[in-house]
């Protein structure tokens, strides 16, 4: 396989254009589309149901990184917006802490047609035993137990009120973007001017001006206690702002 890589437009957002192009031009050999929603930039991209479909009408699969989980659950779906395969980050959505490397399992759904495809485990079936191709991936049938069962609980305690957390994930971001907007430039928002989950402040003025960078900023927001938001991603120089639904006011 090898990666081709597809433009995006002055907002951030994947030129679709060129995605038809490169589609079309690779569908003897099109393989899938990598797509993260909402978007690393930190945008629900209006046109991510017709990005799919153009990936589907020219024989490929959508793999959704489930990063983003956060802003879906209850609200919308990697299945609704088209995605074929997505693997759901357990910390963040899930209860799962983030930082020390990252939880050792996520699980990974997919449609229904590519069910035959996914790993059995040599302790459950006679067929996975005889199959080579159909065996685990890990010794530990369900990988790491220990994490899993978190967020088994926090999802049975929550309910329906996962809702309510997708939805103040949201809130929270678009409250702070609002409050921090008049200070620091917003990278980029959506087609109303809102967010995700999570938006990008640009520290690269601040840096020309007077030599303090992003990761002094982060270091001093340590100093008082608070979790040091994500640095130069997706884009070099700036911090990405993820409040999540669990931090107060």
């Amino acid at each position: 396989m090898k990666v081709v890589v597809v433009s995006c437009d002055q907002m951030g957002n994947i030129d679709i254009e060129d995605l038809r192009a490169k589609a079309e031009l690779h569908k003897q050999n099109l393989s899938s589309l990598m797509v993260t929603y909402p978007s690393t930039h930190g945008v629900f991209e209006a046109n991510i149901a017709e990005i799919n479909q153009i990936v589907h009408d020219n024989g490929g699969q959508v793999y959704m990184d489930g990063a983003n989980m956060n802003a879906q659950v209850l609200i919308t779906s990697p299945a609704t917006i088209g995605a074929d395969v997505c693997h759901l980050n357990l910390h963040k959505t899930f209860c799962i802490p983030h930082g020390g490397g990252g939880p050792g399992v996520g699980p990974i759904c997919v449609k229904k047609h590519l069910e035959p495809f996914l790993p059995g485990h040599f302790e459950f079936t006679k067929e996975a035993r005889n199959n080579k191709m159909n065996w685990g991936l890990t010794s530990a049938p369900f990988g790491s137990v220990g994490i899993i069962s978190i967020s088994y609980m926090y999802i049975k305690m929550l309910g329906k009120n996962l809702l309510n957390s997708t939805q103040i994930s949201i809130l929270n971001a678009n409250y702070m973007m609002e409050r921090l907007k008049n200070s620091y430039p917003i990278l980029y928002q959506g087609t109303k001017g809102k967010v995700a989950h999570e938006f990008i402040i640009d520290i690269r003025p601040i840096k020309k001006n007077i030599g303090i960078k992003e990761e002094d900023i982060c270091k001093r927001l340590m100093d008082y206690g608070f979790h040091a938001p994500t640095m130069s991603f997706p884009v070099p120089g700036t911090i990405m702002i993820e409040p999540t639904e669990s931090e107060d006011k």
